[in-house]
């Protein structure tokens, strides 16, 4: 394999979900340890198996000789593992599946305009890229992504920044200091809006398709970045994109639409919604069983932030008594309380405050707020941190709501 088809077989592995970007970091750690092609190291890895690999390298082959384009390769990739189809014939799929679209998405954009004012993108890298987006069919983000020029969490932060300033929630100017802060400290955007005291309160009922899919363990953030920044410039329906990219069939399509309804109005909490929608994707079920199966898993959607750090073994009860005399269902004053009395620090005072949160707009069960404000006090990390441990996701948008 020469040169230059590397980069474009990794972009293929990592653009269908083949390998992580921690994989691929692994593999050419252990390509200079051992002495042998980074190649080699995937195979050796047993993580992807002889068959996938050889369905990559076909797809490159395809790519090189300019057949098809990288992202056609992507899309069909994806569809070969979920269908268990010949390359040939995914292909086939994702051309037939694809709706043309007559926008063009020119160098500077909303998102480029974004970086380049937050100093995450330069004029120099921008030029080159948006030649590689045309021949390629990738989108810009995408690109960066792939490589690694920005994190995927630095793309979505972009892209909910520029969906915000489009809904006139946001002006062009609090969205550059947002994500400015959020790169510099390595936050979410939502966490930097709060800092800066620029933070608005999202509906709390409305649950995107997208973030459903990745409640639900269908889609990963890294696809999640890529089908919000097609939709934002390609002026396509999320769902649309879904089906067009080979991650989701119509049916069910048509199960996450009913589900995502079924949140707003109030018959399924979103965590619910997403076991539903998993239950019929992974395993066949039928919607209306999915609903009715997980409807009747009710717990507790709401409880007093004193009970919860109680309850995740940061304080026993007499200890919190002790501090907390008064106002004990006002959440933001009980964190005060025991704050200046140095029963938690900060870190954890925000821990409990977003997964409180979480569970009172009903992202997350009882039992797994309790757990992960466990694991995150015992670990000392971040919300964030101890999502990705627990593959666990809650939207970033609706942890802040105490504020």
């Amino acid at each position: 394999m020469s040169t230059e088809e590397f980069p474009i077989l990794t972009q293929l592995l990592l653009g269908s979900g083949l390998i992580t970007r921690e994989d691929l970091e692994d593999y050419k750690m252990i390509s200079r340890d051992l002495k042998i092609p980074v190649l080699q190291a995937i195979l050796n890895s047993g993580l992807i198996n002889a068959d996938n690999l050889k369905t990559a390298q076909e797809a490159l082959a395809k790519v090189t000789e300019k057949s098809i384009t990288p992202d056609i390769a992507i899309r069909a990739l994806r569809v070969c593992m979920q269908k268990n189809i010949p390359l040939a014939k995914a292909i086939e799929s994702v051309n037939s599946m694809h709706q043309r679209t007559q926008v063009v998405v020119a160098a500077s954009n909303d998102l480029t305009d974004l970086l380049m004012s937050a100093k995450m993108l330069s004029q120099s890298q921008l030029g080159p890229l948006f030649v590689r987006s045309v021949e390629s069919s990738l989108m810009i983000g995408q690109l960066l992504v792939l490589d690694d020029l920005i994190s995927t969490e630095g793309l979505l932060a972009a892209l909910h920044a520029v969906l915000m300033m489009r809904t006139s929630e946001m002006p062009k100017g609090d969205a550059v200091k947002g994500l400015e802060h959020a790169n510099a400290q390595s936050i979410s955007f939502e966490q930097a809006l709060f800092e800066l005291g620029l933070f608005q309160h999202p509906d709390a009922k409305t649950t995107r398709i997208g973030e459903l899919c990745l409640m639900a363990s269908l889609i990963t953030r890294e696809i999640l970045a890529e089908c919000l920044e097609i939709e934002l410039f390609k002026k396509k329906q999320f769902g649309q994109i879904l089906l067009e990219r080979g991650l989701l069939v119509n049916e069910q399509l048509e199960a996450a639409i009913q589900l995502q309804s079924a949140i707003s109005n109030d018959t399924l909490k979103p965590y619910q919604a997403a076991k539903a929608l998993h239950a019929v994707c992974k395993d066949g079920k039928n919607v209306y069983e999915a609903m009715a199966q997980f409807h009747g898993a009710q717990d507790e959607g709401s409880m007093r932030l004193g009970d919860l750090i109680i309850e995740a073994g940061i304080c026993d009860k007499e200890k919190l008594e002790s501090v907390v005399s008064k106002n004990p269902d006002s959440a933001v004053r009980v964190g005060s309380m025991l704050l200046k009395a140095g029963v938690l620090d900060e870190k954890t005072l925000y821990s409990a405050l977003r997964l409180q949160t979480s569970l009172r707009l009903g992202y997350m069960s009882h039992k797994k707020t309790v757990e992960l404000l466990r694991y995150c006090f015992s670990n000392g990390v971040t919300v964030e941190k101890g999502m990705s441990d627990n593959h666990l996701y809650v939207p970033s948008r609706m942890q802040w709501t105490w504020v």
